[in-house]
């Protein structure tokens, strides 16, 4: 149905189907330069927005940001379905009819598998790295600078600690700490008490001081995560050199060999012990930290510690 034969039927001729799969390969690639390109315009220009929206929204939820992050996001999806929905249509589906013509064993077979990992390499590996890498850049707008939050509760704290007054006696309570909810606290003139209601900023407090203390020792959690990846690292290390090794036949080169792979062993099996350590760091520095911005709950706090390293 491709002709799959010019009129010369010399061996060196290419077959006619061969100009279509060029043109789709080239409009293909053309389709994607153009998409990569909208992704690139959207995402420089929402993304400062995004994070003064989230800079500025008063409301606690962020539910403006959240709603509008949403339909960005929205957009980058669709991007990626219309590369999808084209490469299936003018790559799979023209691979799959020629390929039901054109066997492994005819002499250009090797033109046709050349052309399918050509645009699948464009659109799998190149296009979607695109996509993956303005995705992370969209999510890491959602992430807030808690420790900025922080400190506006801190000074809120500051103002107020000194001005509540009783309302029976009126004379001057001092707020020892801040509080997440509502508190009865008695006047030490007249013995009243009082309700404390703490304002929303305080209120959340509760609500974000892991986060904030995950940010804090965030350094840690890096470190763990890079030793952790040296495993398989060095598993694949091995493995690559054992494969080289299968037809080897020179004493030398396999006694060498087999030292490289037992270094390599040991040192895996170094980082199999070594990294669980480097968690329980990161794990008791980031509780540490939480118990320092509410230290109310270090009970319960702690509590949850025990457990997730026991676990």
């Amino acid at each position: 149905m491709f002709g799959l034969f010019n009129k010369n039927s010399g061996s060196e001729s290419l077959p006619e189907w061969f100009t279509t799969l060029e043109e789709s390969k080239e409009r293909l690639f053309l389709f994607l330069d153009k998409l990569e390109a909208k992704m690139e315009e959207l995402c420089n220009a929402a993304i400062p927005e995004l994070k003064e929206q989230l800079a500025n929204d008063e409301d606690m939820y962020k539910r403006t940001f959240h709603r509008v992050y949403a339909g960005i996001n929205g957009q980058l999806s669709n991007i990626r379905e219309k590369a999808r929905d084209v490469y299936d249509e003018k790559i799979n589906d023209l691979y799959d009819n020629l390929k039901s013509e054109v066997s492994v064993l005819h002499p250009h077979y090797d033109l046709l598998s050349k052309f399918r990992t050509e645009c699948s390499d464009r659109y799998n590996k190149e296009f979607e790295e695109k996509y993956q890498y303005w995705r992370n850049q969209l999510e890491k707008t959602q992430e807030r600078d808690l420790e900025i939050e922080y400190q506006k509760i801190l000074a809120e704290y500051d103002e107020i600690k000194n001005s509540f007054n009783c309302k029976q006696c009126g004379g001057n309570i001092t707020i020892e700490k801040i509080f997440f909810i509502d508190t009865y606290i008695a006047c030490s003139h007249c013995q009243t008490q009082n309700t404390f209601e703490p304002s929303s900023q305080a209120r959340n407090l509760q609500n974000f001081a892991r986060n904030l203390a995950e940010q804090r020792v965030s350094h840690l959690l890096e470190i763990y995560h890079t030793e952790n990846n040296k495993e398989r690292e060095l598993y694949h290390e091995r493995h690559e050199l054992s494969l080289s090794t299968i037809h080897e036949k020179d004493k030398k080169i396999l006694a060498q060999n087999q030292s490289q792979m037992d270094d390599l062993e040991n040192r895996r099996k170094e980082v199999i012990k070594n990294a669980p350590k480097l968690y329980h760091v990161y794990l008791r520095a980031m509780y540490d930290e939480w118990n320092k911005i509410t230290p109310d709950l270090k009970e319960h706090h702690e509590k949850l510690y025990e457990n997730q390293i026991n676990y």
